[in-house]
């Protein structure tokens, strides 16, 4: 028999069974509360937000989804007060004003990983931070990281941004607070491990796409072991993304809950090198490479070979690979780039110990790709931005340095294949400035310096490069060449 408990629905007190939601509760006792998403054969996802109720628990009072919320011991529920018909109608609007012709949220739709926005601010709202993080790691196993770096195409999408405040809600910060909130419980989410397969999976780079291919496959059954040409796990999460931003621990701890699932890392280990495919091909059942691009490119101008000259990645790598900071004081720096790698230059220069930074930017600030909060932080740092401004040149002194940098001023034109209008160059407006020291955050390149390895000791197949350089794989099936090699990743995607 199912334990009873006692509520106050629309001012009545009663009785209901605890487990059933309000909605349920409601309509036994012939109270009708409209419903749009909501299908009994279904799992409530909270979407519409038309069956909201007025709940006071405990002194706390707010709009609850009636579909998914479940009656509890004191409740008072209100189903038809002004504030109740106020937030549906509110909910509608919302719908109405950039319908996407289902149920599922834009946040939904934009994330990259595909989850479950809706469900898991739900869960947090209602404190159930460790379910929060369950449905999160259903399909994204890193949410502490991510709730930290996301570039957040959730909350550009977020129909939030429709009303009078004009801002999102803060869906990653809310990630990342259900996360903290999860790491610090000593009962935190751990995903059942079904039987083995005795099926063995090799994955080459321990980065956000090697880990997470472990995540998923050591859940099946897979025997998942990660061959890391580095010292420690993390690929660009450790070597790219600054600590200031993405501590250590943080990342080592994300590492951890995936090791405990059996996943073995294995240090120090590079294909092609001392890791060599005729040994994978005999002891493993698949390999997936997930290497990511890992060599940056430098401003492809003429004197680019100056010393003093960086790629964005190479001057952050170099820190965290040797744990000393590059001493900028007294030193100007020049930071090529609109992207979130020129931002972690651009904030890494001033902790280096910099105060005069800038950004050059062949486009305007709307354009940029950066995150505007990276933006907004590093202008508060003491960045200055030097926009519609391209390099042309590196001018070097007689021993080889950095002397200065010849930029030329940009207009923007007709939109090019990004949609971002194309910046052309206004002839005539060349001027020098000088720098002593030019990063360079304008791209990445995948370096696939193992095919001759693998090809020579596949007993199957071949492994090709595309026409970019990156691995050429199935975008469906992520299969290469080699039936039992799969890619993913940056290093597919470029």
């Amino acid at each position: 028999m199912s334990e009873k408990v006692n509520i106050i629905l629309n001012g009545k007190h009663t009785t209901a069974n605890a487990g059933d939601t309000i909605l349920k509760v409601a309509n036994e006792h012939g109270i009708d509360i409209p419903t749009l998403c909501y299908d009994e054969r279904l799992k409530p996802n909270s979407s519409c937000f038309v069956c909201v109720v007025e709940v006071d628990q405990n002194g706390k009072k707010g709009m609850q989804p009636s579909c998914s919320t479940f009656v509890s011991e004191g409740m008072h529920i209100n189903t038809s007060n002004d504030a109740v018909k106020k937030s549906r109608k509110t909910a509608l609007e919302l719908m109405l004003s950039n319908h996407y012709a289902d149920c599922v949220g834009p946040c939904t739709v934009e994330c990259p990983a595909g989850v479950d926005v809706q469900g898991y601010i739900s869960l947090i709202e209602k404190e159930r931070y460790s379910e929060a993080i369950a449905l999160i790691k259903e399909t994204n196993p890193l949410p502490a990281i991510c709730g930290r770096v996301c570039v957040r195409p959730c909350e550009v999408a977020c129909r939030r941004n429709l009303l009078e405040e004009d801002h999102a809600v803060g869906i990653d910060y809310l990630k990342r607070f259900a996360a903290d909130k999860d790491m610090q419980n000593e009962h935190y989410v751990k995903p059942v491990i079904a039987e083995s397969t005795g099926k063995k999976v090799a994955i080459i780079g321990a980065g956000p796409g090697g880990l997470s291919a472990a995540w998923f496959l050591q859940q099946k059954g897979h025997q998942c072991d990660i061959f890391e040409a580095q010292p420690h796990a993390g690929g660009w999460l450790r070597y790219g993304i600054p600590e200031y931003r993405l501590p250590n621990d943080i990342l080592d701890k994300e590492v951890s809950r995936i090791t405990e699932l059996g996943v073995n890392i294995h240090y120090n280990q590079k294909l092609g090198d001392n890791l060599s495919y005729a040994t994978l091909d005999k002891e493993y059942d698949a390999t997936i490479l997930t290497i990511g691009s890992q060599r940056g490119t430098l401003l492809r101008a003429e004197g680019e070979d100056a010393e003093g000259v960086f790629s964005g990645i190479d001057f952050l790598r170099n820190m965290e690979m040797t744990g000393q900071r590059y001493d900028f004081k007294g030193k100007k720096v020049a930071v090529v780039g609109g992207g979130n790698t020129a931002m972690d230059c651009c904030r890494t220069a001033i902790r280096c110990g910099s105060t005069d930074v800038k950004i050059i930017y062949r486009r305007t600030e709307k354009e940029m790709p950066a995150n505007p909060i990276e933006i907004h932080e590093s202008k508060l740092e003491g960045v200055v931005y030097d926009l519609l401004t391209n390099p042309v040149k590196v001018n070097q002194t007689e021993d080889g340095k950095v002397k200065s940098m010849t930029l030329i001023k940009m207009e923007l034109g007709e939109p090019d294949e990004s949609g971002r209008r194309r910046p052309q160059p206004i002839e005539g407006s060349e001027y020098d400035e000088e720098f002593d020291y030019i990063l360079a955050a304008i791209g990445q390149k995948t370096e696939i310096n193992f095919l001759e390895d693998v090809n020579k000791n596949a007993s199957n197949g071949e492994l090709k490069a595309n026409r970019w350089g990156d691995i050429d794989a199935n975008k469906d099936t992520l299969q290469t060449g080699i039936p039992s090699m799969f890619a993913a990743g940056d290093g597919v995607t470029g």
